[in-house]
């Protein structure tokens, strides 16, 4: 009697062997995948869901009205400044928001999730995917909720359903595009804690922007630095598009800006996964 070949680890006969059937369809895995990211949320809402919201909700109601008389300045083109701000901060909500997902992946890869993924014929990009989609998902409840509050302090909306449509269009982008900031440090550095190292960037981003004042109220260095700011241009197109006029330069800049961060982020953040999977 011929000795019986025994299936090789990881092949289809060995998975079957073992009792698992293989993801087939690189969407269908992304949906999983991304369904278990959700289930994981929800175990831990409030720094999943509730974080992001935090700093912008405190940011819009305070500075509204502390910095009101802001206003009253000559060439401001708004008489309620939660009006000027409410846009912007929701575009902060990407900043602020983003991050969990890339320190999650590196868990996955330290705790052999990874492994388990490979024995189940998954593709490694789908987890990447499906942890990034999930960052951008869990900003959209806290720049829903701003948006609500800004309504609340007195912004006019008026753009319309239009506008409202587009404003969370940029949202989307600009989460995808800065989050990837996150998953490039983490890959890069194999360890989870890097990505929080990012979290105060937040702040120069905002401050040598528009998000506060127009830029012909910003000191002439400020102007500059704004310039090359990508977030100033996220925030001109976010106003664009609630208060108006809603104008087709600010929302292509922003577009264009939004979509090359992007690419960037995720050409970077791609070859450190495929060097961490590598390692793994």
């Amino acid at each position: 009697m011929g000795r019986q070949q025994r299936p090789h680890r990881g092949s289809s006969r060995h998975r079957r062997s073992l009792g698992v059937e293989p993801l087939t369809g690189s969407l269908a895995q992304v949906r999983l995948l991304l369904a278990r990211n959700l289930r994981e949320g929800l175990r831990n809402p409030v720094l999943a869901y509730a974080l992001p919201v935090v700093i912008p909700l405190t940011m819009l109601i305070l500075v509204a009205k502390t910095l009101s008389v802001v206003t009253e300045l000559p060439g401001f083109p708004t008489t309620n400044y939660a009006e000027w701000m409410t846009p912007a901060v929701i575009m902060l909500t990407a900043m602020t928001g983003v991050g969990y997902a890339a320190t999650s992946l590196v868990i996955d890869i330290q705790s052999g999730f990874l492994d388990r993924l490979r024995l189940l014929n998954a593709k490694p990009s789908s987890l990447l995917a499906s942890r990034l989609l999930f960052d951008v998902v869990r900003v959209l409840p806290a720049g829903l909720t701003l948006f609500v509050v800004g309504i609340l302090l007195g912004t006019d909306v008026n753009e319309g359903v239009v506008g409202v449509v587009l404003l969370f269009a940029l949202l989307t982008l600009w989460a995808a595009a800065y989050g990837g900031l996150y998953f490039v440090v983490a890959l890069a550095t194999r360890n989870a804690q890097a990505p929080l190292a990012l979290a105060p960037l937040f702040l120069p981003l905002q401050f040598l922007s528009t998000q506060f004042v127009p830029e012909s109220l910003l000191p002439r260095w400020v102007q500059t630095a704004s310039a090359w700011n990508p977030f100033t241009y996220m925030v001109d197109a976010a106003r664009a598009v609630v208060t108006g006029p809603l104008t087709l330069d600010p929302v292509a800049k922003a577009v264009a800006v939004g979509v090359g961060f992007l690419v960037v982020t995720q050409i970077a953040a791609r070859w450190s996964f495929a060097r961490a999977v590598d390692a793994a």
